[in-house]
């Protein structure tokens, strides 16, 4: 019984210490997603359609792996350098459009593909920019 009792006076300090640090970890997680600078956002003189139509032709042409479209909400997405890359178009005005690229590699938020990725695009369309 007293081993017990020790026991018990042992792990309930530890079970509150691991409470917290699977606390620090969400937290931090969650900052990570609300406060993303890795999200690389670009406003371009170009259609939404040419846009769209280039930047899936981009993301082919950098993806060993066939890359996943939503045509209706101008969304793909595509496995580069063990990263999954999405970019999203939409148009906002006659001739202007906007792509968002973001990039997570083992589920942390890359910037550097992210960036890659969109300085491509870019350059494809003629630095429409």
């Amino acid at each position: 019984m007293r081993k017990t009792f020790l026991a018990a006076l042992f792990l309930v300090p530890c079970l509150g210490s691991c409470a917290i640090g699977v606390g620090a970890v969400a937290g931090g997680l969650l900052l990570q997603e609300t406060n993303d600078n890795s999200v690389y956002i670009g406003q371009l003189n170009a259609s939404g359609a040419t846009t769209w139509a280039q930047t899936k032709v981009t993301l082919s042409n950098l993806s060993l792996k066939p890359i996943t479209v939503d045509n209706e909400a101008m969304k793909a997405t595509a496995e580069i350098d063990d990263a999954k890359v999405t970019v999203e178009c939409s148009t906002y005005d006659l001739n202007k459009s906007e792509i968002r690229v973001s990039a997570k590699k083992y589920m942390v938020n890359n910037g550097q593909i992210a960036k890659m990725v969109f300085d491509k695009i870019v350059a494809d369309l003629g630095n429409q920019r």
